[in-house]
């Protein structure tokens, strides 16, 4: 099965409905963390998984996503834009046009997600090849915030492109599909024990986040390829970092 691995982004407002844990953007997905974008950290850590063939950035065509998509033709990442007004039709455009039957989702203010759990789900849509609808890290909060992965087939998200008219779960690709369990097959990909930490967030969701992960990245001197287990482990054997405060 030929899937893609897609960042939806759009500096456009965010609906007040979206649900948390969704894949989207926000506002500072191009400020830096440590001298370097959040969509730049991003990209980095997908290249890490060698299962991903290929990356694209998912964005909108309205004026407002213009930096995005000089960031990613400087970058040489490739974007995808689209005039469909919500993030549903929008990836669903982009699978399409990529020609892909499913894809793998990481929201774009998760900078520090582990590539080990991208691979993992990945391999689950290949092994299950179209028989599950939805494959998702955050159905029960498991995982720390900021290391959500989502991956669905573009068959389900045809079916539900079709039947979902609310804008607020089109703002949100896959929020239909993880609504309605009596309509598609889902499965939740639980953390293995010592990674059951949904008390702690990596994910970036203000400026003051960006001041946190600075604060663990530094621990790291440079590297990129650090763990999520790498990182709890850092957290715990230093409980007065900035991070916690």
């Amino acid at each position: 099965m030929q899937v893609a691995a897609l960042i939806p982004v759009s500096l456009r407002a965010a609906t007040a409905d979206s649900e948390p844990g969704h894949c989207d953007g926000n506002s500072l997905v191009l400020s830096e963390l440590a001298g370097e974008p959040l969509l730049g950290r991003i990209g980095a850590r997908l290249a890490q998984v060698a299962r991903l063939e290929s990356l694209t950035v998912v964005t909108s065509a309205a004026t407002a996503d213009d930096d995005i998509a000089h960031f990613c033709n400087d970058r040489g990442l490739t974007c995808f834009r689209s005039t469909q007004q919500d993030e549903l039709g929008r990836v669903l455009a982009a699978l399409k046009f990529l020609e892909a039957k499913a894809a793998v989702c990481v929201r774009a203010n998760a900078p520090l997600i582990d590539p080990a759990i991208i691979d993992h789900v990945a391999n689950l849509v290949e092994m299950t090849d179209g028989m599950l609808d939805y494959i998702g890290t955050d159905l029960a909060q498991t995982y720390p915030r900021g290391m959500e992965v989502e991956a669905f087939t573009r068959a389900a998200l045809e079916d539900a492109d079709g039947r979902c008219g609310d804008p607020a779960e089109r703002n949100s690709a896959a929020l239909y599909l993880r609504r309605n369990s009596r309509l598609y097959r889902l499965l939740g990909v639980k953390a293995p024990e010592p990674l059951q930490r949904p008390d702690v967030r990596f994910d970036v969701e203000s400026a003051a986040d960006i001041a946190r992960l600075e604060s663990l990245l530094r621990h790291f001197a440079g590297r990129i390829d650090f763990s999520l287990e790498d990182m709890i482990a850092v957290l715990d054997a230093h409980p007065d970092d900035i991070f916690w405060k």
